[in-house]
């Protein structure tokens, strides 16, 4: 949905709903236009305590630049060195699947370094437009319904990801940036067309295309009960392993149960290295109905399936 509040008062009613005063924050800041008026509408909302507050920016080491613009970043808005970290990302520069590598080393990082401060909330500068690109994306990729449905994570294990900014354009971010006057660094990287999302965000430009896939990423947000389906058949038991209700799950139509294992992939999916495919689906399916009582495991898509204190389980690896 499309927010006509005013990014301020949109912002602290956020707040007010999702998290508590006295708890702490881990902030991702890119030094870019949006992760800056995030942090601009944190700090004057004045909801929580500045010692609270925690900093973190990632340097992919990219561009010769960077570093410089940290540094400017940093000392204009006077962020305390007491909960900043610059975290250098040692990634080596390859086009092809370098933003995917980078995305999975962000949140790497940022969980060991959120479990070492003991914060459990991490707020993170995506917007409405950061939603649709992504949604398009998938689209264009065949991902199936539950993909399309639930676009970015909302729990990297026990941390909550909050994304405020997610109801609004990046032209309402950047009125408000303007508005503000507001310093930030744009990343010329942003606008290379090597990347699949570049091109993507420079295809998606009129008015027109852009309502058309938000109305459609809008109706497959709403499937909310095929995206919480597949606790009824999947039980967490330990960290990673999860018991199988096998007969339930062989009484489902065909249908049914691909909707259920994309639902628990994508669940989970923060913990794998590459997105399932369709015929990792149909092969964990098969093996489903063969028989595990003895003891022999067997592997499918990123882990393996076995017995667990006699119950029959998977293993994510």
């Amino acid at each position: 949905m499309i927010s006509k509040t005013s990014l301020s008062n949109g912002v602290k009613n956020y707040l007010k709903n999702n998290i508590k005063k006295n708890e702490k924050i881990l902030l991702l800041i890119s030094c870019g236009l949006d992760s800056t008026v995030l942090y601009d509408l944190i700090i004057k909302s004045k909801y929580f305590l500045s010692k609270n507050i925690y900093y973190l920016i990632f340097d992919h080491q990219r561009r010769l630049e960077g570093k410089y613009e940290i540094k400017q970043f940093v000392k204009f808005y006077n962020l305390s060195k007491n909960n900043l970290i610059v975290k250098k990302l040692p990634l080596k520069y390859e086009i092809a699947g370098f933003q995917e590598k980078a995305r999975w080393s962000r949140y790497k990082y940022l969980y060991s370094f959120s479990k070492k401060k003991n914060i459990k909330n991490i707020f993170i500068a995506h917007h409405l437009d950061d939603l649709n690109e992504t949604f398009f994306m998938r689209k264009i990729q065949q991902s199936g319904t539950i993909g399309l449905s639930k676009i970015f994570l909302k729990n990297y294990d026990d941390l909550k990801i909050h994304r405020p900014l997610n109801s609004y354009y990046k032209k309402q971010i950047a009125n408000y940036a303007k508005r503000e006057k507001l310093i930030w660094f744009e990343d010329r990287s942003n606008l290379e067309l090597d990347y699949t999302r570049n091109k993507i965000r420079n295809f998606i430009c009129s008015n027109e295309l852009i309502l058309k896939i938000n109305r459609q990423r809008l109706l497959f947000s709403n499937i909310t009960n095929i995206q919480s389906i597949h606790p009824n058949f999947f039980k967490k038991k330990q960290d990673k392993i999860f018991e199988i209700d096998i007969q339930k799950f062989n009484n489902l139509t065909e249908n049914l149960k691909f909707l259920v294992l994309q639902a628990f992939y994508y669940e989970y999916r923060y913990l794998f290295k590459k997105q399932i495919r369709d015929k990792n689906i149909r092969n964990f399916i098969k093996i489903l109905r063969t028989n595990f009582r003895n003891g022999k495991e067997r592997s499918i898509f990123s882990g393996k399936l076995g017995v667990f204190n006699k119950k029959i389980c998977i293993n994510l690896t």
